[in-house]
């Protein structure tokens, strides 16, 4: 297989010092990102030079477009001028992110692609639509929720299956099911000590689904304080429940390669790394004070 180095391709479009600087940009999508690379250079006999590279990259500027709008303040209220500025490059940085395919894929005359990729976000957007409507009345659970979150990760992605050799399609939407999972967890878990981060998240439908009337009341009216939201988090045992949902992915994904005789081991533990790093690190972040 030829090296992977979408990542480093990624760079030129995402890395700019205003925005570092002034804002927080969501993680690269790299687990799915060299998922798909791997399973269309398994094809690369059936598509054209680079497509494989090509297809990984623009996937990868979509996805960082959508997570970018994702991570956009909704709340109302008055802001700093910080806050204001932060908030603006997020909305231009998200939709530059998401333009760049057009570009890259028209210049390569790639038109389907164009084509298949829209059909993909706008299946997003409309699934978000109706997420937060179900949000907003309270009508979800966390097994819900992550399911939701699970299909927004793989959708653009599942774009090009028809382009991944047909004896290798089944495993291929396992695995990228799996990981979409550990990296919607591994985020769960990043922005689990903060309140206004974890609201609508996964451990705050945990904790709601098992709290008591009060409980519910008080997550449903508004955020609790840093303090309040801890001791919910240790008493529903809510850290547990991610940690014990991404140890279940990781032992998926190395079942589904164990009985691929096709899939090479070794590529695919070091993309477990990060995540293996995290069930394996100290957690004292809620669980301090």
């Amino acid at each position: 297989m030829k090296p992977y180095r979408v990542p480093q391709l990624a760079r030129k479009y995402v890395e700019y010092d205003m925005i570092q600087q002034h804002t927080e940009m969501p993680a690269f999508p790299d687990s799915r990102t060299r998922l798909l690379f791997m399973f269309l250079n398994r094809n690369a006999q059936e598509l054209h030079t680079s497509e494989d590279e090509l297809y990984a990259l623009v996937t990868s500027l979509v996805q960082m477009g959508l997570d970018t709008h994702d991570m956009i303040d909704t709340v109302s209220g008055i802001r700093s001028p910080e806050e204001m500025r932060s908030r603006q490059l997020k909305v231009l940085a998200g939709d530059y992110f998401s333009s760049r395919f057009y570009q890259l894929l028209a210049l390569a005359g790639r038109i389907t692609a164009i084509s298949k990729l829209s059909d993909a976000v706008c299946e997003v957007n409309a699934g978000k639509m109706s997420l937060y409507w179900e949000m907003k009345h309270f009508r979800l659970n966390a097994a819900q929720y992550l399911t939701h979150m699970v299909r927004f990760k793989k959708e653009l992605f599942l774009s090009f299956t028809s382009l991944v050799a047909e004896q290798d399609r089944e495993v291929w939407e396992q695995l990228l099911n799996e990981f979409a999972l550990c990296d919607t967890l591994a985020e769960e878990w990043d922005k689990r000590a903060e309140p206004d981060k974890s609201r609508f998240g996964y451990m705050f439908w945990h904790v709601y689904g098992k709290g008591d009337q009060n409980e519910r009341e008080l997550l449903s009216e508004n955020s609790p304080d840093a303090d309040a939201w801890r001791k919910l988090v240790l008493k529903y045992k809510a850290e547990d429940a991610v940690l014990d949902k991404l140890r279940t992915a990781i032992t998926h994904i190395r079942q589904i390669l164990s009985d691929d005789q096709n899939t090479g081991i070794e590529e695919f533990e070091r993309m477990l790394e990060p995540f293996l790093k995290l069930l394996n690190s100290p957690h004292p972040v809620v669980r301090e004070g």
